[in-house]
């Protein structure tokens, strides 16, 4: 189970890395900008639910390290701390942000690296959740 999480876990974040390391194409009009500021991103995904556009932006950053939350703790037990895949999911995002500043076409968002560590940490709620209805109940105190 620990190999295949490990396998599925490489093979996601690698494509997230190919979808978000490559130069996009922005539709005509659309600029595309660094922000530094937290909650800026954010506060466009809120209003502007009804846009296609910005769910998908919001869904797809939420997403995007989920994985890592969901399949590192059962790859490497060690990462079973909220702390320790929140740090990892950092990481990751913190380095395609950073990378990002040299794709053309691409932005740098601090709200990007928040909501992809989010979805990290929602991945390890979900694993927990999952492990907790798996187990089966305490044996009855009575006799």
């Amino acid at each position: 189970m620990r190999r295949l999480a490990a396998v599925l876990l490489v093979a996601w974040v690698m494509s997230g890395l190919f979808l978000t390391l490559q130069a996009a194409h922005p539709l005509p009009g659309q600029v595309v900008e660094h922000n530094a500021v937290p909650f800026r991103t954010i506060a466009l995904y809120l209003q502007n639910l009804g846009s296609g556009f910005w769910l998908r932006q919001a869904l797809g950053n939420l997403l995007l390290l989920m994985p890592i939350g969901l399949l590192a703790p059962v790859a490497v037990p060690g990462l079973d701390r909220w702390w320790r895949v929140g740090l990892l999911a950092a990481a990751v995002s913190g380095t395609i942000e950073i990378v990002q500043l040299w794709v053309p076409d691409r932005a740098a968002d601090v709200d990007d690296l928040m909501l992809n560590v989010a979805g990290a940490l929602i991945g390890l709620a979900l694993l927990r959740l999952a492990r907790a209805t798996r187990q089966p109940p305490p044996p009855s105190s009575r006799r």
